[in-house]
């Protein structure tokens, strides 16, 4: 009779089989080819739409000409890109027609006439009035005798910030994006995988054969590997892609951001699929069939979808937002959180230290739970194991 396998041997025998099996098949290419063009559509629609939004088009008639610099100047102002151009009025309302024009301004101060095909654009109309109100004041203070540019001179605004402004603000902004949706997409593909795995062998009473030999943990402990080590494989094939896509466009000229963002996204994948692999190969020995297994993973693409949300909604249009941060610290929050937040330049060094030491203790306490889920309840056929059974270990 043959020795037992060590421990060790057992779990990088399981988790070999699993790379091999995973890597080999033809779901990792698909998988790859799959989510590298729904990035490239993601970026040229977001291009396309850039482009559509990009900027405005106005006529002027002679009438409304004069008020053309005051346009341009309050357009810079809003941050908004303005072309205007002098037409007369039935070329301009033909352009308006065709779309050469997204508006035509026509008429004289005191009776000007804003024309668009069936609507105009709302940034665009805000403009046209703050250039003519101003316009209006201008007349009403001149009427006065008030000299309009001393007026102009006594409310000027200095703009200043406490920190230098970041020029690479909207390439960290790119980067935090992309790492998040790339975690989130790893940690719910290949989690899912592993209860999608449990409940396979346990129906095919494969599981049956390997606990003869190994014991349940050794199994729990290399699958979790093995899938983590191909999620992380094509993880890394994805991000250098990327890099070296935005690198070659000129897209990316800030090649720190990438990557620190990089490292972070390595270091949270790791944290947090090993946090939830192990709840979702807990959960998945608990069902004996595919068609009960969503209802039980359920919860958890919900832990993983809420932050993914929060960090896409909040951190763009506000990076230092207070419950962001907070989240960032939260275990089943922080692995899609804190990178971004790292990214954007809000989060230092020892916060994301902090926050991985935190989610690494939480694994540790995780991973004896589910631990213990599984060895109860992955040998267990028939109905659904109850969480109180397979953590008490009594027969149903």
């Amino acid at each position: 009779m043959s020795a037992p396998l060590p421990a060790r041997s057992a779990v990088l025998l399981v988790a070999r089989r699993e790379f091999v099996t995973h890597v080999r098949s033809r779901s990792f290419v698909i998988g790859i080819v799959v989510t590298l063009v729904f990035f490239s559509g993601i970026f040229l629609l977001g291009a396309y739409i850039g482009g559509q939004t990009a900027g405005h088009s106005l006529g002027l008639t002679p009438g409304s000409a004069p008020l053309g610099p005051a346009l341009e100047h309050t357009a810079h102002l809003q941050g908004v890109q303005l072309t205007v151009r002098e037409v007369d009025d039935a070329a301009g309302r033909e352009q308006v027609r065709t779309g050469e024009l997204d508006a035509l301004l026509t008429g004289a101060p005191g009776s000007y006439d804003l024309v668009g095909l069936d609507s105009v654009d709302g940034d665009l109309q805000a403009i046209v009035l703050t250039a003519v109100e101003q316009q209006a004041v201008s007349a009403a203070l001149a009427g006065a005798g008030v000299d309009p540019g001393q007026v102009r001179d006594a409310s000027a605004l200095d703009v200043s910030t406490l920190e230098p402004a970041d020029d690479a603000r909207g390439q960290r902004l790119a980067v935090a994006v992309v790492g998040t949706i790339l975690l989130f997409f790893s940690l719910s593909g290949y989690g899912s995988l592993v209860a999608t795995g449990v409940v396979e062998e346990k129906q095919s009473r494969v599981v049956e054969l390997l606990l003869a030999t190994i014991t349940p943990w050794q199994l729990l402990a290399g699958k979790v590997l093995g899938l983590g080590a191909v999620g992380l494989l094509q993880l890394v094939i994805l991000s250098g892609i990327a890099a070296f896509g935005a690198g070659a466009a000129g897209l990316l000229v800030v090649p720190g951001a990438a990557v620190g963002m990089f490292v972070m996204v390595v270091l949270w994948y790791l944290l947090g699929f090993f946090l939830y692999a192990s709840l979702y190969a807990a959960v998945g020995s608990t069902v004996s069939r595919q068609e009960e297994l969503q209802s039980v993973v359920a919860p958890m693409i919900f832990l993983l979808l809420i932050p993914f949300i929060l960090t896409l909604n909040l951190l763009p249009n506000d990076p230092r937002n207070g419950l962001a941060t907070v989240l960032s610290f939260i275990p089943f929050f922080s692995q899609t959180v804190m990178p971004a937040r790292y990214a954007l330049g809000v989060a230092s060094l020892g916060e994301v230290i902090v926050a991985a030491g935190i989610a690494a203790a939480t694994i540790v306490v995780v991973v004896r739970v589910a631990g213990r889920v599984y060895r109860n309840s992955v040998l267990r056929t028939g109905a659904r194991v109850s969480l109180r059974e397979a953590l008490a270990g009594t027969p149903s």
